[in-house]
């Protein structure tokens, strides 16, 4: 389902994840976000991470249209609706929607019923306001001159006050007709207004987010600057804070940026810009603000990939429409919200309440109208996001926390399947697990698993609680995998695979090694060998090492009992030196029952063991004419390429050597060096050659140079 997140901002809630016990796991489901990433069938999801039924939603007929734009509510019970695809007026007393008016303009975008039983309605896209009287007489009342009605306010003072664009204008419209600007903003639309009741008339623009404030002095003020770019609807609650919904679709350009590109059809015919664009989620995130004026605002919630498009006040909550998941918001009046219920639409663009509690509610893509009352319903559901157990499983147990009380339930049921997405290739629902302490659930062996929590409710007992779901399951055993295996950091299995001599000796020429402290230790005959390994089902591993020489035919022991190590030290002076190789395995036998454990095993390249120093033998001297002399020799190493030769004369510092040929590539390299002048007397110089394992051996030769005759 993995529907894009509407929840939110709750604040340290738990997700779903496994809990692996043995080879056994549980599935938990709990906490806010992840339950409100199910589908919700007549359940609310509560920030506390509690589900309880949601109030009972009543599907309206008789409206015949594509979106729903307003919808307001009279003190006689009546709710009247605006509509576009096509332009109409429609009335909600007791049953369907009836027809009150069908308009030759593209779109009816706001409406207002007057106390003397008269409607008014705003339309696009010539901005004529019309009026539909009592006994359903259609005249116009004004023609404001703009493109867009887009929302219309009733003052104290018997005014109505127009939202129009695209040239930003705020109008006031008497009763009679008459049209007063009483400003004009540098926005291109103002999209919402509110009027409390004290007569200051307050405004949101489409770009900008600005909420602008009209004094009934007339002076007007910037309220507040919010991050958003579209302010979409304003609300004043009856304890008088202002309260702001915003529908921006992306990240707003920064300035000087080109404008991107629009689409779709002519602009005297585009819908308001959150739900004309079809129902694709936003790309930026959008925010329920409180203001109380000349006190301040504060962020009361923020919402990713979802508009919010309408705000109503009832059933004791501050009402939020949102888009695209079709979903109700509710703010309590300590600023806790909940997804109140989710409609079968796309976007809740406009709602009212009703004298009696009810809400109206109008929805579009395609247009609907929704009833909303106070209680809960009788039953409901709440449909699980399905579950990844990343691999095919068995599934065991259900069991889930709950609080009900006498004739309130919790039954859960699951089902599998091994496509992401439930289809008709998915089982069939198990029968209802009853008993929350745990029920084994009998369904086949999936990769995917959903379960459906329903409650139910008797007389007016109210909701049962539900708080959380476990499902327990067990992947089928699938072999562990061994991804490295390195000796001194050089991985000796990606050597093989680029292609190292398979079955013998040949170890690639060392890098440089660095330069030869006088009175340096000498390095501990030790290889550290280190692996990387996984195991699909996540179970605990336990290692094998071996060893053997390239002639020899059985696997020696090196270490048996590795558990949840990666690495292990090979003291390599009890072996003699040579080429080897390491065998390692790897089982999850730890975690699965006797007969079901798989291992895998890996076989190194060869690996060379030298501890010995090189030799250096045949030195000689041979005095030159000049009174220098010249040394010769010869440095060997039974196993490794020399890394380097040097000399030091009566304890000097060390000096480089360089083989007669100028390269050092083989176990074997005759070497030259010619002395200074050397000043007669006793002359001791020390020749060292060191091996690609850093192995170091030496020897001497005594060069006695004569005094001269007298």
């Amino acid at each position: 389902m993995n529907r894009p997140t509407l929840l939110l901002a709750f604040a340290a809630l738990a997700l779903a994840a496994p809990v692996c016990a043995g080879p056994g796991k549980t599935w938990t489901t709990s906490g806010a976000e992840q339950f409100a990433r199910g589908k919700l069938e007549g359940v609310s999801v509560l920030s506390k991470g509690w589900v309880e039924l949601a109030p009972q939603a009543e599907e309206i007929e008789g409206l015949e249209a594509e979106f729903v734009w307003d919808v307001e509510t009279s003190e006689d019970g009546a709710a009247y609706v605006a509509t576009g695809g096509p332009a109409a007026l429609y009335v909600v007393r007791e049953g369907p929607a009836e027809l009150l008016h069908k308009s030759d303009q593209k779109q009816v975008l706001s409406v207002l019923p007057l106390p003397d039983g008269s409607v008014l309605a705003g339309t696009a896209p010539e901005g004529i306001v019309l009026r539909v009287s009592r006994q359903g007489k259609v005249t116009t009342l004004a023609d404001l001159e703009e493109a867009y009605v887009w929302d219309m306010a009733f003052g104290p003072d018997h005014n109505i006050y127009c939202a129009t664009g695209p040239n930003g204008r705020l109008l006031r419209l008497s009763r009679a007709g008459e049209v007063e600007e009483l400003f004009k903003a540098k926005q291109n639309n103002i999209v919402c207004v509110a009027v409390d009741g004290e007569g200051t008339v307050y405004a949101g623009t489409d770009t900008g987010g600005l909420i602008y404030a009209v004094a009934h002095d007339g002076a007007v003020s910037v309220l507040y600057d919010a991050e958003e770019d579209e302010v979409h609807d304003l609300l004043v609650s009856e304890g008088g804070a202002l309260y702001a919904c915003t529908a921006q679709s992306r990240i707003p350009a920064p300035p000087g940026a080109p404008p991107p590109p629009r689409g779709g059809p002519p602009e005297s015919e585009r819908p308001p810009t959150a739900v004309g664009a079809g129902p694709e989620a936003p790309s930026a995130p959008n925010s329920l603000y409180r203001i109380e004026p000349g006190k301040g605002a504060f962020r009361v919630a923020r919402f990713d990939r979802t508009f919010l498009l309408s705000l109503a006040e009832g059933l004791g909550f501050v009402l939020v429409g949102t888009g695209t998941e079709g979903r109700l918001l509710a703010v309590e009046p300590d600023m806790q919200y909940r997804i109140l219920t989710e409609l079968d639409s796309s976007y809740l663009t406009a709602m009212a309440p009703l004298p009696n509690g009810d809400i109206i509610i109008g929805t579009a893509h395609a247009a609907g109208l929704w009833r909303l009352k106070p209680g809960v319903r009788k039953q409901g559901a709440l449909l699980a996001d399905p579950f990844d157990a990343g691999y095919l499983a068995e599934w065991g147990r259900v069991w889930w926390k709950q609080r009900t009380e006498t004739g309130q339930d919790v039954r859960i049921k699951l089902r599998t399947g091994n496509a992401g997405e439930p289809d008709e290739h998915w089982s069939e629902w198990s029968d209802l697990c009853l008993d929350a302490s745990g029920s084994p659930v009998e369904v086949p062996m999936g990769r995917f698993a959903q379960f459906s929590a329903e409650l139910s409710t008797r007389g007016n007992l109210g909701s049962p609680t539900l708080l959380e779901v476990n499902v327990s399951y067990r992947q089928a055993n699938r072999r562990p995998v061994i991804e490295d295996l390195a000796v001194d950091g050089e991985s000796l299995l990606k050597k093989q695979e680029n292609g190292g001599p398979p079955g013998g000796p040949g170890p690639a020429r060392p890098g440089p090694r660095p330069p030869r402290q006088p009175g340096r230790p000498e390095p501990p005959a030790r290889k550290t060998i280190a692996w990387q390994a996984a195991d699909p089902n996540e179970d605990e591993l336990t290692f094998k090492l071996f060893y053997r020489g390239l002639d020899e035919t059985e696997w020696k022991e090196l270490e048996i009992e590795l558990d949840d190590e990666t690495s292990y030290e090979w003291d390599t002076a009890r072996v003699p030196d040579g080429h080897y190789l390491l065998k390692l395995i790897a089982s999850d036998e730890a975690a699965r029952p006797q007969g079901e454990a798989l291992a895998d095993e890996k076989v190194t390249t060869p690996l060379l063991i030298d501890n010995g120093p090189p030799a250096v033998r045949d030195l000689a001297a041979r005095a030159l004419a000049d009174g220098a002399y010249e040394l010769t020799g010869v440095a060997a190493d039974g196993h490794s390429h020399l890394a380097g030769i040097e000399v030091s004369r009566n304890s000097e510092d060390w000096l480089p050597v360089f083989p007669t040929d100028g390269i050092l590539d083989s176990t074997e390299e005759p070497f030259v060096y010619r002395t200074d002048v050397l000043e007669p007397g006793e002359h001791v110089f020390v020749f060292a050659a060191t091996d690609s394992e850093h192995n170091t051996g030496s020897a001497k030769i005594i060069v006695r140079v004569p005094a001269p005759a007298e």
